[in-house]
């Protein structure tokens, strides 16, 4: 039996492939599970790009020290962290979206790459 948190992880990581493969430009792909050669949770390539998605869902989140360690898994700077921040409410059992359904983190030479590559 997998774990709750893991079928949670799953699950979030499966909804971010499906809505970025909703863009023709996109191909978005889950990793398999890589223990020591894990670059993160989902590739995606954007034309010829590559770039590595590392997915969270749960409470809380240092977003510095988990952005700074998937860069480190992936080996580039072409990381970006999702965070899907969950809270648990008054009378539900199961926790849900707190405030924006999720943020997405990279870093500041990443940032300034993409919008030098705007058009």
């Amino acid at each position: 039996m997998v774990n709750k948190a893991k079928k949670q992880g799953t699950t979030y990581e499966s909804n971010i492939v499906k809505r970025l493969n909703e863009h023709s430009q996109f191909k978005a792909q889950r990793f398999a599970e890589g223990g020591s050669n894990d670059m993160g949770d989902i590739q995606l390539f954007v034309n010829e790009e590559e770039y590595f998605i590392e997915a969270k869902s749960r409470q809380n989140l240092n977003a510095h020290q988990s952005l700074d360690k998937a860069i480190n898994k992936s080996g580039s700077l072409n990381t970006i962290l999702f965070w899907k921040k969950l809270k648990k409410s008054k009378g539900n059992s199961r926790r849900s979206s707190d405030g924006i359904p999720e943020i997405v983190s990279m870093s500041y030479e990443l940032f300034v790459k993409l919008l030098n590559n705007a058009k």
